[in-house]
């Protein structure tokens, strides 16, 4: 492996990981809707979900280091969402236009 192959596997692999935790902390937020948790309760799950996100933003600012054509290329995300990214008219070559 080359330090970008090796970066991007690391990459996908914490994806994997981040992906199983963001649906846990999905069940768990709407578990505690459904219970009617107390507000403090209800921000600590919510301050949680914002950590994570920080933790997926962290992630993919190193493995843009490693290889940023292939983060924002979209190929680590799955085939329905790179579908729904063309659809909706994101292209990544949009961010390299010189005007």
């Amino acid at each position: 492996h080359t330090k970008g192959s090796a970066g991007i596997a690391t990459f996908e692999m914490e994806y994997g990981h981040w992906l199983e935790e963001q649906n846990r902390q999905i069940g768990d937020l709407r578990t505690a809707l459904n219970a009617h948790i107390s507000d403090i309760e209800l921000r600590i799950l919510v301050e949680s979900g914002i950590n994570h996100y920080s933790e997926l933003f962290r992630m993919k600012a190193t493995a843009a280091k490693a290889d940023v054509f292939y983060l924002m290329s979209g190929m680590w995300k799955s085939s329905a969402e790179r579908f729904f990214l063309w659809i909706g008219g994101f292209r990544p070559s949009e961010l390299l236009k010189v005007t």
